[in-house]
């Protein structure tokens, strides 16, 4: 009959071809339609029955091949579940311990998805963090006793940090179940508590910044255009020439790419959570890019030209708030971001509402921008009031 050959493309939004080779005697097309989810991968929804309020309990499966695919695996499922249900014998059709099943995770549900930053910071969770505790352990024996019991030995980490391996561990059971390797996701309902000192933000005050740009000017004019625009470090660094408007009384600045390190080489990517926005600059702004050399495509480029490392920056970027520190001692020696956070605090104590700063900070949630400054305007009501107070009291004295 000839050797069989099989192609897939699509022709249209929600259709893709099939095409079957049969040696030189010809071809089949085949239409079928376009996988629904983002992840590429087709579902078919099995229901199983019933709950007490009559509403239908399904169990999703899962196809990259096609939906009858999909539909072959809930009916094998389907099959297997009344075998288990006459004989009394529990169905899980494979056995894995955690560590087999997280790897397997990593490599099917994570490496083609996420960036390589992304999916290096996945792999440490799970080798310095998961697999050291859970790692020999069949998934079906993981209890939520157990995983609220290693929540409690790791509640020295950020709260940030815990998040991110919680995320982690919800999501490796969660695929275990669409697979039948476990009957409940045993982290679902679990919450990891954070007893790490949340570290404080700092932040200049309006003459603290005066100084600060006046002396970035001379010595290292990034730090001055990070206190100007609010840019992230990254958005600093991938800054062309080309991305501003530089007429006076109208200036502007779109913000389109950043620098990322992905396994230790340099390149150029979309915004952190795609915050493409076109911010205002001053006419001092204007005037700080005005005098920078234009030897290169990039603003703040290597010296040889190309991408600067973030990295590298950053370590510049202390020396010379280390150098402005010892001349000021009341000025802290702040990082890139502390510095973003600075221009928004400006923002905000100038009157500019929390709605508006959060489209020129690029920030994705307005509940982000909220919890930030609005905690920052009531800690300035507060000061405020308690400078009132004591002037008050200096007057009744006197």
């Amino acid at each position: 009959a000839g050797h069989e050959v099989l192609i897939n493309f699509h022709i249209h939004q929600y259709l893709y071809f099939t095409i079957f080779f049969y040696g030189k005697k010809g071809v089949i097309f085949l239409l079928r339609k376009k996988p629904t989810r983002k992840d590429n991968r087709y579902e078919y929804k099995l229901t199983l029955g019933r709950d007490i309020h009559g509403k239908p309990l399904r169990k999703s499966f899962y196809s990259t091949v096609s939906l009858a695919d999909a539909k072959k695996k809930a009916e094998e499922f389907r099959v297997a579940s009344e075998v288990s249900a006459r004989t009394g014998e529990a169905f899980v059709r494979k056995s894995y311990n955690f560590s087999q099943w997280a790897r397997k995770w990593l490599m099917t549900y994570k490496q083609p998805f996420v960036s390589p930053n992304t999916l290096q910071t996945y792999e440490e969770i799970v080798r310095l963090y998961l697999e050291p505790y859970f790692g020999s352990v069949d998934l079906t024996d993981v209890r939520p006793v157990d995983v609220q019991t290693f929540a409690a030995m790791h509640k020295g980490l950020s709260a940030s940090h815990l998040k991110k391996i919680r995320l982690c561990l919800v999501d490796i059971f969660e695929t275990a179940i669409e697979n039948d390797l476990c009957y409940k996701n045993p982290a679902k309902r679990v919450q990891f508590s954070s007893s790490a000192h949340k570290r404080v933000k700092r932040v200049l005050t309006e003459k603290q910044i005066a100084i600060v740009r006046e002396e970035a000017l001379e010595a290292f004019p990034a730090a001055a255009l990070l206190l100007d625009t609010g840019m992230r470090r990254g958005e600093l660094l991938g800054t062309m020439w080309t991305d501003f408007v530089l007429e006076r009384g109208n200036g502007s600045l779109h913000i389109q790419r950043t620098v990322v390190s992905e396994v230790g080489v340099l390149k150029l990517a979309a915004p952190k959570k795609n915050s493409f926005r076109t911010i205002p600059i001053s006419d001092e702004c204007i005037a700080l890019v005005q005098s920078l050399p234009h030897d290169s495509l990039y603003l703040f480029p290597s010296q040889t030209g190309g991408l600067q490392d973030t990295d590298h920056f950053s370590q510049r970027l202390k020396k010379f708030m280390t150098g402005v520190h010892e001349r000021h001692p009341d000025i802290p020696v702040l990082t890139s971001h502390e510095m973003r956070h600075t221009y928004g605090t400006s923002l905000r104590r100038n009157g500019v509402d929390i709605y508006t700063i959060q489209k020129i900070l690029g920030h994705k949630d307005i509940q982000v921008t909220a919890e930030i400054y609005v905690h920052n305007e009531l800690e300035e009501l507060r000061a405020a009031v308690f400078r009132k107070k004591t002037d008050d009291r200096k007057e009744t004295m006197s």
